[in-house]
């Protein structure tokens, strides 16, 4: 059996593979040379290289891996596979033009080409082996959960709704600050705050330990801090209650300050709330929604001005993220599809961050706290610009922001009427 890097080529092309030959990559710049044979592969920029190698019998019969050091008494000539992708990194910090350095993300190696070339046929599958098809929450169970929801906030007229400032937090306030903050509780929108305080996941029942932020009392010392808010959450007895606490506001996911209507202001009509417009007219809403809750983000993101980065395209579509990530597709895609069900993206050009970092929607699970993979919401130009990103960030957007009012989805399915939402009456 002849080990040489013709023999491969050979063997790829009676399997009707179609590979070129060009210098192989190279872990380390002072690696050297050898040539390659490289056959594209599904992905970015993603090749399968197969190279003549060093290897050696692995802890497995059958198995081999490669040598990592000369000399080896059990080293024989063999051949090695590896998968190369563009690195995620690539955009910004870019391999100098003509760099061969590169680190593969899936390796195979054996004496057999045969074998090499099985694994080569299968890499070229990856991308149809780990899809999976984006699905919308079942109609039933939606339908279930939003009657919960409307009943939980019809029956609301009955939770109470007390205030109890920390004397200890208030102590630290400026005689101004404690002005200010004594009109605005005298002000709190009662019935908004039981209408719109989060629920738990079955919708029925109020969120216990959500602490939500109206209003920062004292500012943080650096932007990243801890200031004193006016904060509601739920009362150890039952009901909900108002207070002081001493938060990060740009980790906060529960924060309506700048969503008065709910807790201060009443909104004089549904189509406020909703973000409904001229230039979001309610026509384009609800075909928005239906494609949100159907499982086709990115048509929804589309049709309200939203641009995407390719790995939240991938990942919206059911697409691997990548190959060296092709194992989580299913868990980020139905992760990201489930929290894209409640998302209103005409509404997101009025939530872009003041600052140059996009902000957190939500984790979608996977790896640690440094590196943590979710969707970013930012901004290309003026244009909302959502991005999939592994990030330790603090920084997270606001739900109000960038989620839609269920109430929505509530008068749609005829569970409440507009009349029973409340507003500022005239």
């Amino acid at each position: 059996m002849e080990t040489s890097l013709t023999a491969a080529v050979d063997a790829l092309r009676r399997s009707g593979l179609e590979p070129v030959i060009r210098q192989a990559p190279r872990q380390w710049s002072a690696s050297p040379v050898e040539p390659g044979a490289w056959v594209r592969m599904p992905g970015d920029e993603a090749y399968a290289v197969v190279t003549v190698a060093d290897i050696r019998p692995g802890e497995r019969v059958g198995d081999w891996e490669p040598v990592q050091t000369l000399p080896d008494p059990t080293a024989v000539l063999g051949f090695a596979a590896a998968f190369y992708e563009r690195r995620p990194d690539a955009d910004t910090q870019p391999l100098e033009h003509g760099d061969p350095v590169a680190v593969p993300s899936g390796q195979f190696h054996s004496v057999f080409p045969e074998d090499v070339v099985a694994a080569v046929e299968d890499w070229a599958q990856w991308e149809t082996t780990w899809s999976v098809i984006p699905a919308g929450e079942p109609e039933g169970r939606r339908r279930a959960r939003l009657q919960r929801l409307a009943a939980s906030k019809l029956a609301g007229d009955t939770v109470p709704v007390d205030v109890a400032l920390d004397p200890a937090l208030l102590a630290q306030l400026t005689e101004r600050q404690a002005e200010d903050l004594d009109e605005t509780v005298a002000g709190l929108f009662v019935p908004g705050i039981r209408w719109w305080f989060p629920r738990d996941r079955t919708g029925g029942r109020l969120a216990g330990r959500v602490q939500v932020l109206l209003r920062e009392v004292v500012p943080a010392a650096t932007p990243a801090g801890k200031g004193i808010w006016l904060v509601v959450g739920t009362a150890p007895g039952g009901g909900l209650r108002a207070g002081l606490a001493r938060v990060a506001g740009t980790s906060a996911y529960h924060r309506w300050d700048r969503m008065p209507q709910y807790w201060q202001s009443p909104a004089g009509s549904v189509e406020e709330l909703w973000g409904i417009d001229g230039r979001h007219p309610a026509a384009v809403v609800a075909a928005a929604v239906d494609a949100l809750v159907t499982g086709r983000a990115l048509d929804a993101l589309e049709l309200c001005g939203v641009t995407t980065d390719r790995a939240t395209a991938r990942v919206l579509q059911g697409l691997p993220e990548s190959f060296r990530l092709r194992e989580w597709t299913d868990r980020w895609t139905t992760n990201a599809t489930g929290l894209m069900t409640n998302a209103a993206p005409w509404r997101w050009a009025a939530a872009l961050p003041g600052g140059p970092r996009p902000r957190r929607l939500e984790t979608l699970g996977g790896f640690g706290a440094n590196r943590r993979p979710g969707l970013f919401l930012g901004a290309a130009g003026d244009t909302p610009h959502l991005t999939f990103a592994q990030s330790g960030s603090p920084l997270v957007a606001p739900r109000v922001e960038w989620e839609r009012d269920l109430d929505f989805d509530l008068v749609g399915l005829g569970l409440i009427t507009p009349g029973q939402i409340p507003l500022r009456r005239r």
